[in-house]
């Protein structure tokens, strides 16, 4: 049997491997060389040997024969049941009695290649390779394809009011053309799924890489040679050259948040290659031709930080060649009812968890809310209330978050009769409910405690508190 190490592309990937084998001298050969290789060796020389290994610890790939000593079992059996446990599973069959029906058989078992004997070493390692690349391939498919699906979801934003149909109407016709755009808008109103449909809604820039670099969250020092790259020697630990975010971003969008907390320094450097579509790594001495679409975002005024001297005047305009705004929740209070019913979806899906339905009142407390959080605060809530309901299929009012209820009752009660009448049990469960809240409030949570404040007992506070939960009056 020839040992030769002769490939094409060597192996960089260390995998757990199994192989099964009855002729011990072979079987030693094998494990060897694939130790040589790099990757770690399990044996067996029987395939109850090695349905135990298996049993014992997940492996990466299954190297056995088709003909073993096994009374009720051989190498295909082997190979079905192994698949059957770990579905990924790379097998490699061998077999000293080669036939185009074994072959054919072990194909259609999952087998990912096939080696008639006598085989060369380096034959096996090839196999080896092939299917691990084979692997590698079909999960940056796998993964490729699950980032589709989400950018296709975050292409669909959501909402029906006026607002939101105007920046709709923007984006369809920005998102074709290679301008400048100034996202503002307060903290969590979703500027990165604006981002991000206007980037993937693009027909050539949506083929290259949208890269997104928040301004405030890297350290000063680090910033420059985050956005433009360095040259090996440029600085202390600099031992090789270092693309930047705009290199990465070749062909594709750079997007930068948060612009307003960059420094004047770097404002300036930013304008320059804005101005020349060229980069200058640091400690680097020749331009970077880079084309790349700019998009900036703000949760600050820009405007009001150029007339007060902390960002320049020149580049904001360079910048501000297409402003989009987005609205807070508070503007479009019409979307939400979709928003919350989306997320209600998706986090029940996520959490295998009934579909939800959000109660009258649940929506009517999310509806008085002004959200100072916007989309991303009405997100967490419905999560939130998606999992306190549990197996139920409706969202109540006691499944908000708590500072969501408490700040909910805080209302004025119609105390005064007048000549309209008022409906006496709405009122008096309302102020019951507010008690009952406020008491758990000032009570950290501690139930027994909050009863004693409102000199109830624990297990009528308890039985009062459950009905606000399930959203039921108390009186």
């Amino acid at each position: 049997m020839k040992t030769t190490h002769q490939t094409n592309a060597p192996n960089r990937e260390r995998c757990h491997v199994i192989v099964v084998e009855d002729d011990e001298g072979l079987l030693r050969t094998i494990s060897e060389y694939l130790r040589k290789i790099g990757h770690e060796v399990r044996t067996a020389t029987s395939a109850a040997a090695a349905w135990e290994l298996l049993l014992q610890e997940p492996a990466d790939v299954l190297i056995t024969d088709l003909k073993l000593p096994d009374p009720k079992t051989d190498g295909l059996d082997l190979l079905r049941r192994a698949r059957e446990l770990y579905p990924g599973l790379i097998v490699l069959v061998m077999t000293g009695f080669a036939s185009v029906r074994s072959a054919v058989d072990a194909m259609r078992c999952g087998a990912s290649d096939y080696l008639p004997k006598p085989f060369a070493m380096s034959q096996l390692e090839i196999a080896l390779n092939r299917a691990l690349e084979t692997r590698r391939l079909r999960e940056e498919n796998e993964r490729l394809r699950s980032q589709l699906m989400e950018r296709e979801s975050f292409d669909k934003i959501i909402g029906k009011s006026r607002p939101m149909q105007r920046l709709f109407q923007l984006l369809e016709k920005v998102s074709q053309v290679d301008s400048t755009v100034l996202i503002t808008g307060e903290s969590g109103v979703g500027k990165e799924l604006i981002v991000q449909a206007l980037h993937y809604g693009h027909p050539l820039r949506r083929r290259h890489r949208l890269v997104a670099v928040h301004c405030g969250a890297i350290p000063e020092n680090l910033i420059e040679s985050e956005l433009f790259g360095h040259a090996r020697g440029s600085f202390t630990g600099a031992d090789r050259d270092k693309p930047g975010r705009f290199e990465l971003a070749q062909g594709g969008t750079l997007f930068l948040d948060e612009i307003g907390t960059m420094k004047p320094d770097l404002q300036v450097k930013l304008l320059r290659v804005l101005q020349s579509r060229q980069i200058h790594r640091v400690g680097g001495t020749r331009p970077i031709p880079v084309d790349v679409r700019v998009i900036a975002a703000s949760n600050e005024d820009l405007k009001a930080k150029v007339d007060r001297g902390e960002f320049r005047e020149d580049l904001y305009y360079r910048l501000n060649v297409i402003p989009l705004y987005v609205p807070p929740l508070r503007e479009r209070r019409s979307d939400i009812p979709l928003l919350a019913a989306h997320f209600a979806a998706k986090y029940a899906h996520r959490n295998n968890l009934p579909k939800k339905e959000i109660s009258q009142e649940a929506m009517r407390i999310l509806m008085r809310h002004d959200w100072p959080g916007n989309v991303r605060e009405l997100e967490n809530a419905i999560e939130f209330a998606t999992v306190m309901s549990g197996g139920r299929s409706t969202i109540e009012p006691g499944d908000l978050p708590f500072e969501i209820q408490r700040e909910s009752s805080g209302f004025s009660l119609p105390l005064q009769v007048t000549e309209e009448g008022l409906d006496f049990k709405s009122v008096v469960s309302e102020l019951e409910r507010n008690l009952i809240l406020q008491s758990l409030e000032i009570a950290g949570g501690n139930k027994a405690r909050a009863a004693a404040l409102l000199d109830l007992k624990r297990t009528t506070f308890v039985e009062k508190l459950k009905r606000i939960q399930r959203g039921q009056p108390t009186a």
